[in-house]
């Protein structure tokens, strides 16, 4: 008898199809038993890639006919995280919500608190955490060859001229649509990683495409407690996204001109399984000053990147009592980073958080 954790994915879209299913497809002790979509074409292909599973209607249909159901995986429109997740907890089962966990820091944390009511555990997925090129800076701070670190730039930028009219562009507060939110549970998670607290946030959002829809690019400025900033920039009308990272130090610099490759792969359909899996053809330029005043220049291969490590990290935290991969605390730090970004765009100032907002 097996002892994988069945699964019921929610959602069969981007997320669902080319983040959530195939990563877990590529890690032991995980059997997808069901898939909720209404969408036929999402049906046709879910049936494709994951024979056997049983296709739902809805979540609620799912969870009173399939009572094996282990761990219910939150793949769909944003606007529905919180509901669904809320649905899976009160049902008994171990829950993954992709990002953003929730729309606020409020709703993440009564989150939290439904899950520790009921005694499940509840995973946000954060798999950039283990992209490449933020791996390579994580190393580069750790070894000390930059000193300190005092500023981060990061940009999420791609050029998309014609709007594709989904909810991720939709003006209406309830879908959680625009890049502040989208790129920014990245870029913000990334940044207090690497810099640790933010104390002070500035943000700037606006919609170039179309005035009607959500933001399409976005600057969000960080005030870390440490002195560092952080400037992160997110944009669907950039033609020009180099460099992906910048990261300035006393001593020296890293320069990443291009991104981590396993979502491209990913979308192309292949599998995160071999010892190739997140490597890059790229480097990553470093500079280093002397004491002599001279500066040495190198180009250091990336780390390779691990987005299969956060599934594998779930399992044994659900099966083996180990540490999860993302707290919750950590999420919850990083929408209050976003709560005060909205809020700043609002009201035109920078909002200072009290406490900091701290992983």
């Amino acid at each position: 008898m097996s002892n994988d954790l069945n699964v019921l994915l929610v959602g069969y879209g981007l997320a669902g199809k080319v983040f959530h299913a195939p990563l877990m497809l590529a890690t032991a002790g995980y059997s997808i038993c069901g898939v909720v979509t209404r969408d036929p074409e999402r049906t046709r292909q879910a049936l494709i890639d994951i024979p056997g599973a049983q296709i739902h209607a809805t979540l609620e249909e799912a969870l009173t006919s399939s009572p094996e159901i282990d761990v219910v995986v939150i793949a769909n429109a944003n606007r529905a995280h919180v509901h669904d997740a809320r649905q899976a907890i009160a049902a008994g089962k171990h829950v993954v919500v992709d990002k953003p966990l929730a729309g606020s820091a409020l709703e993440a944390q009564e989150l939290a608190q439904a899950a520790l009511d009921a005694g499940v555990q509840l995973h946000p997925f954060q798999n950039r955490r283990w992209d490449s090129d933020f791996l390579t800076l994580k190393l580069a701070i750790a070894d000390g060859q930059l000193g300190t670190p005092h500023r981060f730039e990061s940009r999420f930028e791609r050029l998309r001229v014609t709007p594709r009219g989904n909810w991720r562009e939709s003006n209406d507060v309830q879908d959680l649509g625009g890049v502040l939110l989208d790129f920014g549970a990245h870029l913000v998670d990334q940044a207090i990683q690497l810099l640790g607290s933010v104390i002070g946030v500035d943000a700037y959002a606006r919609s170039i495409r179309q005035p009607d829809s959500a933001d399409d690019d976005m600057q969000i400025i960080l005030t870390h407690e440490s002195g560092a900033i952080s400037l992160l920039v997110g944009s669907q009308v950039s033609a020009f996204p180099d460099p992906r990272f910048l990261l300035l130090g006393s001593r020296g610099a890293v320069r990443i001109a291009e991104s981590d490759t396993q979502e491209t792969h990913l979308r192309s359909g292949l599998t995160p399984i071999g010892m190739d899996w997140g490597t890059e053809s790229f480097t990553a330029d470093v500079r280093i000053g002397n004491e002599d005043g001279t500066i040495t220049a190198t180009e250091v291969p990336l780390v390779s990147g691990n987005w299969p490590h956060f599934y594998a990290a779930v399992r044994d935290s659900i099966t083996g009592n180990s540490q999860p991969p993302v707290t919750l605390n950590e999420v919850i730090a990083n929408l209050r980073v976003l709560d005060a970004a909205r809020l700043s765009v609002k009201s035109g100032q920078r909002v200072i958080l009290s406490p900091p907002a701290s992983h």
